[in-house]
Formats: structure tokens, sequence, C-alpha cells
């Protein structure tokens, strides 16, 4: 038995030291994570360089229950907090995303963060150093507010001027849209000019409830008004200059809004919106973005093809013929293209609520200021058509309304290279936000008289 005794007295004792030792190794990697987890928390300021071409930009991490958030601003993109999509750090170095396709590289210390990023439109280097955050000059609170049972999560940008504010409603485009981005960097400028901003999550979007895929364009038009009651209830706000700002299908979103609830609505910001049938929008849509990529005989069938699938999403021919119709031209390299959805898709029911409807019936009954404003390069609607109509409806009602073009801008109003041109890192509309900014203080200021 004494010898069984002392066999076992050295084998326990280098277990306990193993175990000693994987606690200590255990320890010491979980600091050294923290560690690089704290270094890299904080504000970094810097610039994107491709091409020899800089983009001035900023990002803020912080550590949060889930790990490690990363938020991304560029002044000159209209990009203000947008989130990234994923941030992972191992010892110095250090990986993130941003919006879907650009890849980010480096290696991070206490001062500086440097390294590369690879995207869709660009590539190249990137260096950013550790700054302290610059201070604002108006509040931020997380607000809630309800539409029925859809509670709708957002954010109140408020200007810290005494007296009562002129206040928006920042609206959202099509699909699934968030508070950060275009809408916080709009915010920012309405309240360091003065005015108070409400930005939201879309209903099924972020941190709001509901789901925009089920979603009339009255529900949306609601949860805006919901926001305006909220607005309204507040001391700081003047519930007789609340206005709606609302890009694209956001701009639908504001006319129908008005037309519901007149008298709540003081004015309305349409960019790049629909005039007239949806359903004649996304022809031509898809008819100019398919006349980019296929020949004059290709863009014909698969408009004829794709013409049948908005008839029959908006209840006007059975599904049969579609199927009938896609057989033969199944292997096309433009009917996979078209994306064709299948027929269990949520985008079928979504589509007869909002395919068929008519945006001049709202728009024929605004009367409150309006301001237009369109992207002369804009390949989803048709510019001067949409103007024209819009203006003839306005001028009918005897309303006051501004319509503006922004030179060589695309849709979301942002200014990209074209064909043969040199590098240049895509831009908001020079000078647009402040334009459209100080339209609002205008219009705010005569209602008050």
């Amino acid at each position: 038995m004494e010898s069984v005794h002392r066999s076992d007295v050295p084998a326990n004792r280098s277990l306990g030291l193993f175990l000693s030792l994987f606690v200590i190794a255990l320890v010491s990697t979980r600091e050294a994570a923290a560690a690089s987890d704290a270094v890299l928390n904080g504000h970094w300021q810097g610039s994107m360089t491709s091409q020899g071409a800089q983009l001035p930009v900023s990002f803020d991490f912080s550590q949060t229950d889930a790990g490690i958030e990363g938020r991304f601003t560029s002044p000159t993109q209209r990009a203000m907090d947008y989130p990234l999509d994923s941030v992972s750090i191992g010892g110095s170095s250090v990986h993130f995303i941003l919006g879907g396709g650009t890849a980010f590289e480096g290696q991070v210390t206490a001062e500086v963060i440097t390294g590369s990023f690879k995207g869709d439109d660009a590539s190249g280097s990137f260096a950013l150093s550790k700054k302290e955050k610059p201070k604002l000059p108006y509040d931020l609170a997380d607000v809630t507010f309800d539409n029925g049972d859809v509670r709708l999560s957002g954010t109140l940008v408020s200007p810290r001027t005494s007296g009562r504010h002129p206040a928006v409603v920042l609206l959202q485009g099509s699909g699934s849209e968030t508070r950060w981005g275009t809408n916080r960097f709009i915010a920012d400028r309405l309240a360091r000019a003065g005015v108070a901003a409400l930005i939201y999550d879309k209903r099924g979007s972020g941190a709001s409830g509901g789901d925009w895929k089920t979603a009339t364009y009255e529900d949306l038009a609601r949860d805006a008004l919901s926001g305006i009651s909220l607005l309204r209830s507040r001391a700081d706000v003047d519930p007789a200059r609340i206005g709606l700002h609302g890009h694209s299908q956001g701009g639908i979103v504001a006319a129908v809004a008005a037309s519901l609830a007149p008298g709540k609505v003081a004015f309305i910001v349409a960019e790049d919106t629909v005039a007239g049938p949806v359903w004649e929008q996304d022809l031509y849509r898809v008819r100019t973005a398919l006349a980019q990529e296929f020949k004059p005989a290709d863009v014909a069938a698969a408009m004829r093809l794709y013409t049948l699938f908005v008839e029959v999403a908006r209840g006007l021919r059975p599904y049969s013929a579609l199927e009938a119709a896609s057989a033969p031209v199944a292997k096309e390299p433009w009917f996979e293209w078209l994306a064709i959805p299948p027929r269990d898709s949520w985008l079928w029911p979504w589509y007869a609520k909002t395919g068929n409807f008519n945006t001049m019936e709202s728009w024929s009954t605004v009367k409150v200021p309006v301001l237009l404003v369109f992207g002369e390069r804009d390949r989803l609607v048709p510019v001067d058509q949409s103007i024209s109509q819009l203006e003839k409806a306005l001028d009918k009602n005897g309303t006051p309304y501004t319509a503006l073009i922004a030179p060589a801008a695309e849709h979301n109003l942002t200014v990209h290279p074209q064909g043969g041109e040199p590098f240049f890192w895509w831009h908001a509309a020079p000078g647009l936000v402040d334009t459209v900014v100080a339209w609002i203080k205008m219009s705010a200021e005569s209602n008050s008289r």
C-alpha cells in the first residue's frame, strides 16, 4: 500500500500544477482580450484613401454585452453613427465590416489604427488616430411611441436653446431602415439649426416592432403621425410647426400622413418620391436598370415577362399565366436577373397592397408648403415627369411649393463617378442638406406668424 501511496503523490501534484497553470492561462487570455478591447474602445478620426483620393471618416467603438460595437460617420457621404456589421479584435489585429461589403483589416495601438480596406466601390488604405469625441451642441434621448399595437423606437434630437422649437419627423425609404446613417446626419444638421428632429427605426427594423412587409402606406403614415403626437406632447416643441421629411417611399408616406390628418402636418419635404401609380414607377425602375445590363432585344423580352409579373402581383392575371410564360425563358441571363419571387414569398401580398396605390390621390389633398427634391440622374423614378405631375396637383390646390433638381445626383441624392471619369469618392450632392434645412426653417417661421 505504501508503494502505491508514494507513486500517487507526484501524480496528484502534477495534476494540481496543471490545473493551476490552466487557470492562470485562462485568466491571462481573458485579461489580454479585455485589454485589447479596451485599446479599441473610443473615438477614432482619420481618412480612407483610394487611388490617391481621401475620404475623411470617423469610427466609434464601444464594449457591449454582445461584444464590441462599432459605428461609422462620414459627413461627406451624409452618414452618421451608422452601425458596423461586425467588429473583432485579436491581440493587435482588428477586423470590421461596413455596409455588408467593405472589409477593414488593421493593426491597432493605443494611439492609431492603420490597415487596408476592400469593397465593391473602392479599395485602399486607412489611418485613424484616437481623439476625444467632439461634444454635441444638442441633446439625444431614446424614445418610444405607439401606433396601435406596434411600438416604434427612436431618438429625439433636441436643440438646447430655450423656447418652443419647430420639429421634423424623418421618414424612411423602402425596405428595412433604421434611424442611423442619413437620417441621423440630417437630424444633426437640423438640431444645430434650432430644429428638433425625431428619427426612428421603421416598423420591423432595428428596435421597432411590427413588420413593414405586411404594412400598407396608411400603416406607415400612421406610424409617422404617432411620432408627431409624441412631439406635440413636448413643452419644447411648437405643435403648429411640425413637418415630415421623407425620401423615396418616405415621400409617399408623408403625403398620405398629411391627407389622413389635415392640420397636423405643417410642411413636407419629399425627395425622389413617386408621382402616380406605384406599379408604373416599378416598371420604369426595372426597364432603366435592364438597359444598363442587356441588349435592347433582351430588355424587351425581359420587360414583357416583368410586366406580366406586375399584373399578376396586382391581382389582374392568374399566377398560372406567369408560370407558363416563365418556363421557356428560365435559362435566359435576364430571367435570373429579374429574380421573380417564389409563390410563397412575402412580396406577393405586399405588392398587392402597395403596387396598386396611386400617390396622386394623396398629393391632390396636400395644402401645406412642400419642398420637392430630385436627383438629376435618378434612375428609379422619371424626374421631369414626376415633377410635372406633382406641380399640376399642387397648383390645382393652390399649395405653395418649391422644386429642386440636384445636379448629377442619383436616387439617393449622392454623386458618383460615371463611366470613364477619374475615381473620386461618391458624396452627397453639394449644399443640398443645408438648403433643405434652410427651407424647413423658413417654412416653420412662416407658420409661427
